[in-house]
């Protein structure tokens, strides 16, 4: 039988689900549910009387820093990689809540940041690098890991969303004592961010999808995540939101936010 707090956690998730909005399922910011949700009406509400124009944020846990932001609308999901954002029946059904976000979004009005692959890079590619015996060049696993998340963008743009693309922060300096997962070195997984940016950046640019790079910013002079823009130990902090805004603006300079 179900304890009162879990019918409620379930009875919230649900809610939001089906509002559109997953927030980060952390016990000690349960009480920002309803607060999100009305957030979310008023932004709503100011595009369609002010002629505005949303950011719809759907993202793993590094949509966070935008939560309480306009124009930002956060749309979580939990777990979601990069890899298997177009992959039915995924263990985060990433396919089927980005489906059921997307009809909620005006496609003439809106755009959409796509915020996927850190948890690629700091735990599925160097895993599945080892799982090949390391017989086969890391690059190659990255490359492979930006085509399949480039069939959801390529996609996603073909139908006529206005898509833009959250580069990934840079990799945590030290091996920290977390429930966060974890493969290789840090020197490792620097490298694999590093590379991940890089051959996304190159894809949206040979896609015409706009990119933006956060990585150069809020890496320290070592490459990994700087003190000044890090929430904890793999997340940016909100800091980073006004340049995300800037770049978004100039890149789609016929909307206003």
């Amino acid at each position: 039988m179900p304890s009162l707090i879990q019918r409620r956690d379930s009875w919230l998730r649900k809610g939001l689900e089906n509002s559109g909005s997953i927030y980060f399922f952390y016990r000690d910011v349960l009480f920002k549910y309803p607060f999100l949700r009305l957030f979310n009406v008023y932004l709503i509400l100011r595009a369609k009387l002010q002629g505005t124009s949303i950011i719809h944020v759907i993202g793993d846990s590094h949509a966070m820093p935008f939560v309480f932001k306009t124009p930002f609308v956060i749309h979580h999901i939990s777990q979601a990689t990069a890899y298997n954002l177009n992959k039915e029946n995924s263990f985060s059904r990433s396919k089927q809540h980005l489906h059921a976000f997307l009809q909620r979004i005006n496609k003439r009005r809106d755009v959409l940041l796509l915020v996927f692959g850190e948890i690629d890079a700091r735990v599925h590619i160097y895993s599945q690098y080892c799982k090949r015996n390391k017989a086969v060049n890391i690059a190659e696993i990255i490359q492979a890991t930006v085509e399949k998340y480039g069939e959801t963008i390529k996609k996603l743009r073909d139908q006529g969303f206005a898509v833009c693309i959250h580069g990934i922060p840079p990799a945590a300096r030290k091996n920290y004592t977390s429930s966060l997962p974890f493969t290789g070195s840090t020197q490792e997984r620097s490298q694999i961010s590093t590379i991940f940016n890089r051959q996304l950046r190159n894809f949206c640019h040979d896609n015409a999808v706009a990119y933006i790079d956060v990585q150069t910013v809020s890496a320290d002079d070592e490459g990994f995540i700087s003190d000044e823009y890090a929430a904890d130990d793999v997340h940016l902090s909100s800091k980073i939101v006004p340049l995300i805004r800037e770049k978004i603006t100039e890149a789609f300079g016929d909307k206003r936010f």
